[in-house]
């Protein structure tokens, strides 16, 4: 292997450990308080730009996240709840997008751009080395002629 493949190795090998440590998850919340806080920050505030229902102190906020608890507590899955606050306020309150329709283009589109990005690096990296080695030519010779005996000459 040589010292670029190397090199090229561990870039990739450094990637795609961050991805995956990126993408790890902590896992099922332990307690119902820290189910309810997870939910709550998969949701957006209604009134506030940017915020979830967990960070948001609004009194719509405030209720919700009540609500939340208490279907918590009910025992009710994510789908429940989820469904339920977007019956209420509308698909905008939900900030998981859809696996479904236009919206999977979210999930896929991401994986289209790095699976075009490998290929044309791929393609890139061929050619290149397929042209780094190149035979001198006559006239590139005279050239290199000329240059050392006029570099001789004065």
């Amino acid at each position: 292997m040589t010292r670029r493949a190397a090199s090229w190795l561990l870039v990739m090998v450094v990637a795609v450990s961050a991805l995956v440590v990126a993408a790890v998850d902590e896992g099922e919340p332990k307690t119902n308080a820290d189910r309810a806080y997870s939910l709550a920050k998969d949701f957006a505030c209604p009134v506030c730009q940017g915020q979830s229902i967990a960070e948001s102190d609004v009194p719509i906020a405030r209720t919700i996240r009540r609500n939340i608890r208490i279907w918590v507590d009910e025992g009710q899955s994510h789908a429940f709840i989820r469904d339920e606050l977007v019956s209420i306020y509308g698909e905008d309150i939900d900030y998981s997008p859809s696996t479904e329709g236009i919206s999977s283009l979210v999930w896929v589109l991401p994986i289209v751009g790095f699976v075009a990005a490998a290929a044309g690096l791929t393609i890139v990296f061929r050619r290149w080395k397929a042209e780094a080695v190149s035979e001198a030519t006559a006239a590139d010779e005279a050239i290199v002629t000329a240059a050392r005996r006029e570099r001789h000459d004065d």
